[in-house]
């Protein structure tokens, strides 16, 4: 089977909704990965578990672009919502990412790159999941703009530095870094991050209260831009 789109998620959480939906699932893992075969939505997928951080991430999708035949990656998950009209469950799809510093620095020296690349989601993949969006949105807001990527847990001081220099709708600790890993193969790529804390319910304990939520809704988003590819 080609398996023409590569679903990455750093934790089981947040892969949970995919593995249910996926149809006649086959489990193969590598050293830096657990990976999972099958169908959603008419796509064939390979949905993998890359663990947290951005060096885990990095190295998990450049093992995974060796061990299949991909044609685009979809980075889904959870995040921290910077910008403050963002609720939570709101889900943010990348157009733009860059890593972030609490201080300006790089906080990645082994996958950022020193003069702060910002890489691009791939156009088409954005075109077509707007027009599904717009033919059926779904019952929770959506949002297009930037996303970075940082070390840490977004704090409450984190959150106020990140958008005082970055300005991103959201942060989280692997998108970036898968991005840049990407990037470098010429496949096309594109992330899909859920917020599970934000100024207003911010911290662990809101994290774990909504992260479950937000990686449904991750999920929802994504299967809607499946569907229009797998009807193209």
């Amino acid at each position: 089977m080609k398996l023409i789109c590569l679903i990455l998620c750093a934790m089981k959480l947040e892969a949970k909704p995919f593995l249910k939906a996926l149809e006649n699932p086959k489990a193969e893992s590598g050293a830096l990965y657990r990976a999972y075969c099958g169908k959603i939505a008419g796509a064939n997928v390979v949905v993998a578990i890359s663990g947290v951080g951005a060096d885990r991430a990095a190295a998990a999708v450049e093992s995974l672009l060796r061990s299949y035949d991909i044609s685009r990656v979809i980075m889904s998950g959870t995040a921290g919502g910077i910008d403050r009209k963002l609720k939570i469950g709101d889900s943010v799809v990348s157009e733009e990412l860059l890593f972030h510093g609490s201080n300006g620095d790089l906080l990645l020296p082994a996958v950022a790159d020193a003069g702060g690349t910002v890489y691009k989601a791939d156009e088409v993949l954005l075109d077509t999941l707007r027009i599904a969006i717009e033919k059926d949105p779904p019952d929770h807001t959506v949002y297009f703009g930037r996303i970075t990527t940082g070390k840490t847990f977004v704090t409450s001081k984190s959150r106020n530095i990140i958008n005082r220099e970055f300005r991103p709708l959201c942060s989280d600790m692997e998108t970036a870094a898968v991005a840049k890993a990407v990037a470098l193969k010429g496949i096309p790529f594109i992330a899909v991050r859920s917020i599970s804390d934000s100024a207003e319910k911010s911290g662990m304990a809101a994290f774990v209260r909504y992260a479950s939520l937000a990686s449904e809704h991750s999920f929802i988003v994504v299967k809607k831009l499946l569907a229009a590819k797998a009807r193209k």
